[in-house]
This record gives C-alpha cells, sequence and structure tokens, in this order.
C-alpha cells in the first residue's frame, strides 16, 4: 500500500478531454519530438513509433502519434510504412541510410491529418501525407546551386570539406 500524504478529492475533479479529441481535418506544421522502435505485438516486425507537435495555430503544442511497421512479415504493411518514412526524410532535408530516427526530431515539416471515425474509441487522426513547409525541401546535405557569376571553376570548392566525419544531425557530406 502506498500512503499519499494527503486526501485527493476526486468527486471534484474534471477531466480535460480536448487534449485527446481528434484534431479538425487539414494542414498541420508539425516536428517529431520523440521515436522508439517497437516489436509489433506478434513479434514478427518492428515499428517506428513516432510521437509528433503541432508548432503553430490554434492547436499548437498538441501531441500527434503515428506507427510505422516498417519491418512486417506483410510486404504491404511495410512498403506503405517504409514510403510514410521517405517522406518524413524528404519533408525534413535527411538523404541517405537512416540508422536513428533521432536525425529526425525538431525538424518541421507540413503533415495532412484525416480524421477517422471509430464507434469503438471514438475518432482519431491519421497522417495521409507528409511534406515540406514549403512543398519542397532541398536535402539538408546536399549543397545548393550557386548563381552562374558565383560559381567556383572546381566542382570540388562546391562541397564543404568534411574530411569523412558526419555531421551532427546524422548525414554524410555529399
Amino acid at each position: 500500500m502506498a500512503h499519499l500524504g494527503e486526501s485527493i478529492d476526486v468527486d471534484n475533479i474534471v477531466p480535460e478531454r480536448g487534449d485527446f479529441e481528434a484534431l479538425p481535418a487539414g494542414p498541420y506544421m508539425v516536428q517529431i519530438t520523440d521515436s522508439d522502435v517497437a516489436e509489433t505485438k506478434a513479434g514478427t516486425g518492428l515499428i517506428l513509433k513516432l510521437t509528433m507537435e503541432v508548432m503553430d495555430g490554434p492547436f499548437a503544442n498538441r501531441k500527434l502519434w503515428t506507427n510505422l511497421n516498417f519491418r512486417n512479415p506483410n510486404a504491404t504493411a511495410q512498403r506503405i510504412a517504409q514510403e510514410q518514412i521517405k517522406q518524413i526524410c524528404d519533408a525534413v532535408g535527411f538523404q541517405g541510410q537512416l540508422t536513428d530516427s533521432e536525425v529526425l526530431h525538431f525538424r518541421p515539416m507540413r503533415v495532412q491529418l484525416v480524421v477517422k471515425r471509430d464507434e469503438q474509441y471514438g475518432d482519431r487522426n491519421e497522417v495521409k501525407k507528409y511534406s515540406a513547409l514549403n512543398g519542397s525541401a532541398p536535402p539538408a546535405n546536399k549543397p545548393q546551386p550557386q548563381p552562374a557569376a558565383q560559381k567556383p571553376a572546381s566542382s570540388a570548392a562546391q562541397r564543404p570539406a568534411s574530411g569523412g566525419q558526419t555531421r551532427p544531425w546524422g548525414n554524410r557530406a555529399a
């Protein structure tokens, strides 16, 4: 038994359900704030669990969750999840081999939410599309073209010297 130290008057507590109601369908600017990998219930695959936070508007600071079955014996489920992971990487400008989902954290992107009706558990949000804030983000680790008058003569001069080091967010220099 655990003694609470003082009593809690549970009769006068009114739960706020607003934070768990589905957001209206539409586009939202979000960032991934947490991620984890877990086994599927059957133990036959892996799920990338993402927590996202709305960054602006009347629903700022609201949380969204999605689970992506990126390793699954069902080829269709796996393909869909991997395509969504690709959309996320493109949206935040990540290229290359994704080995740690933390490199996707705190990078703004846009999601398109829909509302799925569920009689048993209540309405819930589902992400239908991930995209860059401006519609198309250039990869974060790819040098951008320079105006013609400023282009250096050597293409090697266009790339930052990385000495084979990885950048802080895990991308390799181009």
